[in-house]
């Protein structure tokens, strides 16, 4: 089985409260913290590679958790905001991938997961059989301490 760690960004500044590009756009404090407690999350979980959008936001968010298993962060264009679902590998390795409110519930819908909840720091657990058939699913909620 392969499990795909779908990571929605933490809390960013509101787009409003910023002027410059909107891909530089930093978490905010709350959304450092939500990373830091993703990281302590997901640390344990046998993830062999991460994948993150090239939006400060996302990162930020899979910094820690790079960090926290000694992996490079893979800056991945593919991941950015504004297209339709991720391509997602169904065989190898677990891995995690840092993408956007957008992205994300594409993705679930394309593989027919049904979906209520997509927050800012959250994330969607999805395994994989060899065939690329989903076999389990988890949302993980955000720490919104």
């Amino acid at each position: 089985m392969t499990t795909v760690y779908l990571i929605r960004h933490a809390e960013a500044l509101a787009r409003e409260d910023w002027s410059e590009d909107d891909k530089d756009r930093p978490l905010t404090e709350k959304g450092e913290k939500q990373a830091l407690a993703l990281a302590k999350t997901l640390a344990k979980c046998g993830i062999n590679e991460i994948r993150t959008s090239p939006a400060t936001r996302c990162r930020e968010t899979a910094a820690p958790l790079a960090s926290a298993l000694k992996l490079s962060l893979v800056v991945d264009p593919e991941l950015a905001e504004g297209g339709a679902a991720l391509r997602l590998r169904f065989a190898g390795p677990n891995y995690a991938l840092c993408s956007h409110g957008d992205r994300i519930p594409a993705t679930l819908d394309e593989l027919g997961i049904k979906w209520e909840k997509c927050k800012k720091g959250s994330v969607w657990v999805v395994g994989f059989d060899k065939t690329g058939r989903v076999i389990k699913t988890d949302y993980l909620a955000p720490d919104d301490r």
